[in-house]
């Protein structure tokens, strides 16, 4: 009896086990869909970015644009999944201080660094071969055209785009229908731009001389651009104005 009493315990046990569920596991995050968005990089390898001057990646199609501390670079991009490939192209040439410079250079290493992304929280992580973070992302929304300071940190003709003259400062502002800002001279005038369209002008400026010719030929084409320009996109905290004829600037809030 006592054998038959031991048989029948091991048949349950059988049943059991055969009839156990394996817990499932948590679900894989999915990557972030990463095309049309716009990020602060909020680490480099583990280190948080200079206050002031922290990288930025806005993702199209086809290419990440933004700031790479000091200069504004274009990489070309492709996602599949979770994978993700950056490949950097032309940068601008301004100089910057060496702390801020040493940054950028490490920026762009990361950049060559990246094969995946991962969605952390209400950010993501750019990643390594090895899965280890080479660079955090915060995500930024689109700054008001309106009250908002905008610097200059790029100059369009064509296909490219020029830093600024070194160590100059332009300055942009536009509120209750008036452009107001600062190169050489202040300048200011009306302006109605809504919806993508832009229209400015005409301006007016004081008559301060600049300190040098490459100074002067920057406030005018930045005037000049911004009287012939038709159009104005914002991504995240970068505003760009472009005209018909290929010319255009690019502001970053700061």
């Amino acid at each position: 009896m006592r054998k038959l009493w031991l048989a029948s315990l091991g048949i349950v046990a059988v049943l059991t086990a055969c009839s156990s569920t394996t817990p499932a596991g948590p679900a894989a995050t999915p990557a972030p869909t990463l095309e049309g968005t716009s990020w602060t990089v909020t680490a480099i390898n583990g280190t948080a970015p200079i206050t002031g001057n922290a990288p930025t990646m806005e993702f199209t199609d086809a290419a990440v644009t933004g700031s790479a501390s000091c200069n504004r670079y274009n990489a070309a991009f492709t996602q599949d999944g979770s994978k993700v490939t950056i490949t950097p192209g032309v940068t601008t040439a301004m100089a910057c201080g060496a702390d801020v410079m040493t940054q950028e250079h490490a920026f762009t290493v990361a950049l060559t660094q990246v094969s995946g992304a991962r969605t952390t929280g209400e950010g993501a992580e750019l990643t390594d071969g090895a899965g280890t973070a080479v660079l955090s992302l915060a995500r930024i929304t689109d700054k008001p055209l309106e009250g908002t300071t905008w610097t200059l940190t790029g100059i369009i003709s064509g296909e490219t785009v020029a830093s600024p003259v070194a160590e100059s400062t332009v300055t942009l502002t536009i509120a209750d229908g008036q452009l107001s800002g600062k190169a050489c001279n202040t300048f200011r005038g009306s302006v109605t731009a809504a919806d993508g369209s832009f229209k400015a002008g005409p301006l007016a400026s004081t008559k301060m001389a600049c300190a040098s010719t490459e100074l002067s030929k920057q406030e005018t084409t930045v005037l000049a651009t911004l009287q012939a320009a038709t159009g104005y996109t914002i991504k995240g905290n970068e505003l760009t104005i472009t005209a018909d004829d290929g010319t255009g600037l690019v502001f970053t809030a700061k």
